[in-house]
């Protein structure tokens, strides 16, 4: 599981929307791919959050080599300001099929 969180410059979010969808598109078709979002911030016009979930790290190391998110990468890097991810390990505990606490 990744997460990740950039900043963007001022005044950049609208350019961003504009060819971001192009790589959450083709990194949904990945191989090894099980989730992959991102989403503006509620609360300013420069941050995001980026969630990503693979079926190993080899995928994960994969996907920063594919040419449509090397395409996004250089595209996006003349817009930030900030730059974190974090990558885990992760097991999963419990699904469910309804909201807690919703009986």
């Amino acid at each position: 599981m990744v997460s990740v969180k950039y900043t963007l410059k001022p005044g950049k979010r609208e350019e961003l929307l504009s060819f971001v969808m192009d790589n959450v598109q083709n990194t949904r078709k990945e191989q090894g791919n099980l989730a992959y979002s991102h989403y503006p911030s509620l609360e300013n016009d420069q941050d995001m959050f980026v969630f990503e979930m693979w079926e190993s790290i080899e995928y994960l190391n994969d996907h920063i080599n594919m040419p449509h998110y090397i395409e996004f990468s250089e595209r996006r890097k003349p817009l930030l300001q900030s730059y974190e991810s974090q990558t885990y390990a992760a097991t999963l505990y419990r699904t469910r099929s309804t909201a807690p606490r919703s009986d």
